[in-house]
């Protein structure tokens, strides 16, 4: 661990909860639910699809040197945007080595079992670029497509223990702070730091699970998180101030 992650968590630690979630307003009582994105959160993605990208367009990007969430604008690497698109939607539709074969960050589903059984309920809301093949109906766009099935699939064949009808939902990043404020959640956990930012400033908060994109992160309701085995006995603890303030439903 560096000594700038250690700093930002000492930083980060020392008003959380934070004031805004533990007196929320006598007329708000928060639901006993997290957030969890999927991407990075729940699994690894961003090496494997660096690989097919590289393989795909002759690059040579490493995921080490992304300095910024949204590859397809990091000024550092040659990803346009839409070889970003393109490379995602293939990527979706690959039967072997694709997104259906991302692989578990090690210890997420010992952790969401954990954060269940402590009465927490887990929700997993996640955007899937390019490939969700947005359609226009003549009022409007929806998602459709192939990324939102095998995120499902893929769910279901790790394992992970939540319902992928009733608890999985695909939105886009900037939608997530008005369900959570629409919904009384107070907690998301995010690698995204322009997400947990969001989050934060419409007075919810954020854990950060540690990326490299995100480690110099510092931010009023934001919690970065300096080791991922900290998310489950943070989340339950988060919780269990909540309950100790009489501000959970």
């Amino acid at each position: 661990m560096t000594t700038r992650q250690s700093q930002a968590s000492r930083r980060t630690t020392k008003d959380w909860p934070p004031a805004s979630v533990l007196n929320p307003g006598q007329r708000v009582k928060w639901s006993r639910e997290v957030v969890f994105d999927f991407h990075e959160v729940c699994v690894k993605w961003i090496a494997r699809f660096c690989d097919f990208v590289n393989t795909l367009y002759g690059y040579n990007i490493k995921p080490d040197q992304l300095g910024f969430y949204n590859m397809q604008f990091d000024p550092s690497i040659p990803l346009t945007p839409e070889q970003f698109d393109q490379a995602f939607a293939s990527f979706a539709r690959l039967s072997v080595g694709g997104y259906g074969d991302l692989e578990a960050h090690e210890g997420i589903k010992e952790a969401i079992e954990q954060i269940q059984k402590a009465g927490i309920r887990v929700l997993i809301w996640t955007w899937t670029p390019g490939a969700a093949e947005i359609k226009f109906d003549g009022t409007g766009a929806y998602q459709t497509g192939i990324a939102q099935r095998v995120t499902k699939d893929l769910i279901r064949k790790l394992g992970l223990p939540v319902d992928v009808d009733r608890d999985v939902r695909f939105m886009q990043p900037g939608r997530k702070k008005w369900e959570m404020a629409e919904e009384h959640i107070p907690l998301i956990v995010e690698d995204n730091p322009e997400t947990a930012v969001a989050v934060a400033s419409a007075a919810h908060a954020a854990i950060l699970v540690p990326e490299h994109y995100n480690d110099s992160l510092e931010f009023r309701n934001v919690l970065r998180l300096s080791d991922r085995r900290e998310l489950a006995p943070t989340v339950i603890d988060f919780f269990k101030k909540l309950d100790e303030a009489g501000v959970l439903l």
